[in-house]
C-alpha cells in the first residue's frame, strides 16, 4: 500500500491538535465554575484534624471517595504541604478529567481504573498500580475513588484495599455535598453542585492495613471502609439537608 498524502497527515494532526484544544477550553469553563461553586457555598468542615495530622507530619495517605461526590473535594487539598496523584483513566472521558485536575495542580497516573483487576489483567492497570505504590513510598498522597465505573456504585472495590496492604499507606475516606445540587440517575448518582447554598465536607478516620493480612482480613477492612463511606456521605448531606 501507498504511504498516506502529506495534505491528509496534516489534516489529521490538526484534528488532533483542535480537539485537545477543545478538551482544555472545556476543562478550564468548568473549572472556574467549580471555584465559583466552591467560594458561593458556605461550608462545614468536619474531622479536618484527620488528614492535617497526617500533612504536618509529611505522612502520605489513599484519599478515598465515592465515584459521583468528586467535584468539590480537590479545593480542599493542602497544596502547600503535600502532592496528590490521582489516578486518571486513559480512555473515556479520562482526557477531559486529567485537564480540569491539572488546573487544581493534581498530578497524574494514568491507567486502567477498575479496582478488581487493577495491576492484574487490564491493560495499564499493572503500570498504575505501580505508579501508585511508588508514589506513596515517595511521599506524596493518592486520590482514588472507592467504587468504579461501570458500577454498582456505592460499593467499595477491592483494589483500594490491596493498594493499601502493598504501600504501607493509610486510607482515609471523605464525603462532600452542597444544598443545591443535582443528582443523575447513572451507576454512581453523579453530584453536579451548584452556588449560592450551604456545603458540607466530612472527612473519616484512617484505615490500615497490615502487610501480611489474610484475605478475610482484607474483606473485612473492605466493608469497614465501605460502611465508613455511606456513614460520613450520610452526615454531609445531614449536616445542610436539615
Amino acid at each position: 500500500m501507498g504511504s498516506m498524502p502529506s495534505y491528509l497527515k496534516l489534516n489529521f494532526q490538526e484534528i488532533k491538535l483542535s480537539k485537545s484544544l477543545m478538551i482544555n477550553i472545556l476543562a478550564l469553563i468548568f473549572f472556574v465554575y467549580l471555584k465559583f461553586v466552591f467560594y458561593t457555598n458556605k461550608w462545614k468542615l468536619h474531622n479536618t484534624n484527620v488528614p492535617e495530622k497526617f500533612w504536618n507530619n509529611k505522612k502520605p495517605f489513599i484519599w478515598v471517595h465515592w465515584h459521583g461526590q468528586s467535584l468539590m473535594l480537590p479545593n480542599q487539598w493542602n497544596y502547600s504541604k503535600q502532592n496528590l496523584f490521582a489516578l486518571v483513566s486513559r480512555h473515556g472521558d479520562g482526557n477531559f478529567i486529567a485537564s480540569l485536575l491539572l488546573k487544581y495542580k493534581i498530578q497524574l497516573i494514568r491507567g486502567a481504573g477498575n479496582p478488581k483487576k487493577l495491576g492484574i489483567k487490564e491493560k495499564g492497570g499493572a503500570m498504575a498500580l505501580r505508579s501508585m505504590i511508588k508514589t506513596l513510598k515517595s511521599g506524596s498522597s493518592v486520590a482514588l475513588t472507592a467504587d468504579q465505573p461501570p458500577g454498582p456504585g456505592k460499593i467499595c472495590g477491592m483494589g483500594v484495599i490491596s493498594l493499601a496492604k502493598m504501600s504501607g499507606a493509610a486510607i482515609i475516606p471523605v464525603a462532600a455535598t452542597t444544598s443545591n445540587r443535582y443528582e443523575f440517575n447513572n451507576w454512581d448518582n453523579f453530584t453536579l453542585n451548584f452556588p449560592f447554598g450551604k456545603g458540607s465536607i466530612v472527612w473519616g478516620n484512617p484505615i490500615e492495613i497490615n502487610s501480611n493480612a489474610t484475605a478475610i482480613e482484607m474483606e473485612e477492612k473492605r466493608l469497614l471502609l465501605e460502611d465508613q463511606l455511606k456513614s460520613i456521605s450520610r452526615k454531609s448531606r445531614n449536616n445542610i439537608d436539615i
